[in-house]
Parts: structure tokens; C-alpha cells; sequence
């Protein structure tokens, strides 16, 4: 009596045979599942092989999408498949060719490519979660490829993604609430792209940057002050009167936390009285001297004055006149005016200062409009 095929590890015509004919899908699947691991194992010899890849080539074709499936499944680990084997997977529904698309390693970077051509987001996505991904895909895939799928790669840290590839998904995706939270858990990111993205962050999501990556020190600080000036500016948000306003700004400066970014951050949001009470603090100025410099007067040199008493750097002047200018120009009020929408004019004004004033530089603007943010 002739023994089992796949119990004495070989296989035979037979096996073909009956499997061309069987009907039963839950009897292929078995087989699609044995003559992989059989197929990648050690013993197999030249003869089994080929037996075993003919096996492959009707089951590619077969009616039933469960044992292309188990099949695709089972081949996903093998090594040197014949091409038409490989192509007849890949070109398969999602269901069956993703799988084998994420882990079967004998793919090229022309394959990939390929792929990333195909109009399947989740053969896509499946390519940009394989394992050690190289640079040259991952450019591939910010350059041509969905947001949905760019976010896979981001979360696939084991992908080669270089610091130009990361600048490129920034400027491709400057708003993206999903792709600033993949970057912010992914485990290794230049320095140059924290940078980038720190400003731009979530309290909550600049927490994790924080505990996620091994920040330099003076950066890691930055991003610590930033959350502070944001909460204290949402709490002079909740102050109406000028003494509520005066005393915290009295308690800030006591304890040496009125800052000249967060004063200049507080005018640019539109935040008046603090912004009016930093200064009385911080240059020693009485209050109706300081609303009549800063409201009531068209000559700028005692604005500039005004800020160099308070210490306010030279670099921090065009956002304070550029919020200045937009507040007399709309007729600003505090309690009405949006500032969310006021905070993106004073960043449209600071842009188009820039052309006209030699002293701003790109690093000023790009400082500027972070602390805006």
C-alpha cells in the first residue's frame, strides 16, 4: 500500500491529479496548507519541487477564494517562488494578495513599485507595512501614494524612512491631526523633524514626543514652556475684569514666568489686557500710559521703545505690530472676536512684513509663526 504523499514528507502525480479534481474546498485548504510547509522546508528535493509548484498552480486558480486564500497565506513565507506563481497572487483580490504581499520577501524594488501602481489602497497599505522597508519606497510612497497609506508607513517603524523623506510627508501633509500622532509614536525621529512638529502639537501629543524620544535637553524644555503658555493663556481667557487679569499677570512675573513669548504669543491671539498688563509689569509703565503708546498713538519708534523697556527682542517686534495693526484696523473686541481667526491674520501680516523689512529673517518668521500656533 502506497503511503500518504504528505505523511513520508514527498509528493507524487497523484497528488495533482486529485487535487485538479477534488471539489471540496475545506480538503484543498488542507493540502494548500501542507504542500506550503513542505515546500519551504528542508527536505524537499528537486522532484517534490516541481510537483509541489504545479500544485500551486492550479490552486492560484481556483474557484474558491478560501483556498486562495490559505494558499496565498502559506506561501507568504517561502523563498524563490516562479514569477507566474508570485504575479498570479499579487493580481488577486485584496482578500487573497495582501498577506502574501506584507511578508513575502522575494519582492524587488521594482515589484513594489509596481504595486504601489495598482489602483488597491490595500495592496498599498500592505506594501508599506512590509518589514525594513527601504528609503527608496517609502520616497515612492509619500511622493505618489494616499494619506491612509503614507500613515502605514509611519507606523511601520522598521521602514527606512530618511529626513528628507519626513520634511516631504510634512509638507505634504501640514494639517493632518493622523499623521502628526503616527510621527509623534513612531520610535526614532530626527531631531531636525521634532523640531518641526513641536510647535504644531497637541499638549497630550507633546507629552508623548516627550517620553517617546530622547529629546535634547533645550528642546525637550521648549516644548515644556510652550504647554505652560498655552494653559496660561486659556486661563486669562476665563478673566473678564482688568484686576483678575492684573493678578495673574502679578503672579507670573513674581515667579519669573512672564516671558516675552508668551506676552508676544498673548497680542497675537488677540489677548489684550494681558498683553497690556505684561507690559505695565515688565517695563514699569503705568497702564494708561501703556494703552495710549499702544492705541492711541501714530508713532511707531515709542511702540519699539515701549518693548525695549519691557525686554521684549528685536526679532518678536513685527509679530506685536502686525497684531497691533489688525486690531485697530478691525475694531477689535476681545469678547466677540474670534482668535482663531485673528491669530491667522497676524501670521498672514507677519508673512508679508517680511519682504519689506530687511531685519526678519526666514528663522524670525518661522519662529514668529510657531509661537502663533
Amino acid at each position: 500500500m502506497k503511503r500518504s504523499a504528505m505523511n513520508n514528507s514527498e509528493l507524487n502525480k497523484q497528488d495533482v491529479q486529485n487535487l485538479a479534481h477534488s471539489p471540496q474546498a475545506e480538503a484543498k485548504s488542507v493540502v494548500a496548507q501542507k504542500v506550503g510547509a513542505y515546500y519551504n522546508g528542508r527536505t524537499i528535493t528537486p522532484n517534490g519541487k516541481k510537483l509541489a509548484e504545479d500544485i500551486f498552480r492550479i490552486m492560484v486558480r481556483d474557484i474558491e477564494t478560501k483556498v486562495r486564500q490559505i494558499l496565498a497565506d502559506s506561501l507568504k513565507n517561502c523563498r524563490n517562488l516562479p514569477s507566474d506563481i508570485v504575479n498570479a497572487v499579487i493580481n488577486d483580490i485584496d482578500a487573497v494578495a495582501t498577506p502574501f504581499l506584507q511578508y513575502y520577501s522575494d519582492l524587488s524594488n521594482e515589484d513594489l513599485i509596481k504595486i504601489l501602481n495598482m489602483p488597491s489602497i490595500n495592496k498599498q497599505k500592505a506594501v508599506a507595512g512590509r518589514l525594513n522597508l527601504p528609503n527608496e519606497i517609502s520616497e515612492y510612497i509619500v511622493e505618489k501614494c494616499s494619506e491612509e497609506v503614507v500613515g502605514v508607513l509611519i507606523s511601520n517603524d522598521t521602514a527606512d524612512i530618511q529626513e528628507k523623506t519626513f520634511s516631504s510627508i510634512l509638507t505634504k501633509y501640514p494639517q493632518s491631526e493622523d499623521i502628526k500622532k503616527r510621527l509623534v509614536y513612531r520610535a526614532e525621529l530626527p531631531t531636525s523633524i521634532i523640531e518641526k512638529i513641536a510647535n504644531f502639537l497637541s499638549e497630550d501629543l507633546k507629552k508623548r514626543l516627550i517620553l517617546s524620544h530622547n529629546l535634547p535637553s533645550d528642546l525637550a524644555s521648549d516644548i515644556v514652556e510652550e504647554v505652560k503658555e498655552k494653559t496660561t493663556l486659556r486661563i486669562s481667557e476665563e478673566y473678564s475684569s482688568d484686576k483678575q487679569i492684573e493678578e495673574l499677570v502679578h503672579q507670573l512675573y513674581t515667579s519669573n514666568r512672564l516671558t516675552p513669548s508668551l506676552v508676544v504669543r498673548a497680542i497675537c491671539l488677540g489677548d489684550i489686557k494681558f498683553f497690556e498688563y505684561a507690559i505695565v509689569y515688565l517695563s514699569n509703565t503705568p497702564i494708561l500710559e501703556v494703552r495710549k503708546i499702544l492705541f492711541n498713538t501714530p508713532l511707531d519708534f515709542m511702540i519699539r521703545n515701549l518693548l525695549r523697556k519691557a525686554f521684549i527682542p528685536k526679532s518678536m517686534f513685527p509679530a506685536v505690530f502686525s497684531a497691533l495693526k489688525i486690531i485697530r484696523e478691525i475694531k477689535f473686541d476681545c469678547c466677540r472676536t474670534d482668535r482663531k481667526t485673528f491669530g491667522h491674520k497676524v501670521i498672514e501680516r507677519i508673512l508679508s512684513y517680511a519682504p519689506n523689512n530687511e531685519e526678519l529673517s526666514e528663522e524670525d518668521i518661522r519662529y514668529l509663526v510657531s509661537k502663533i500656533n
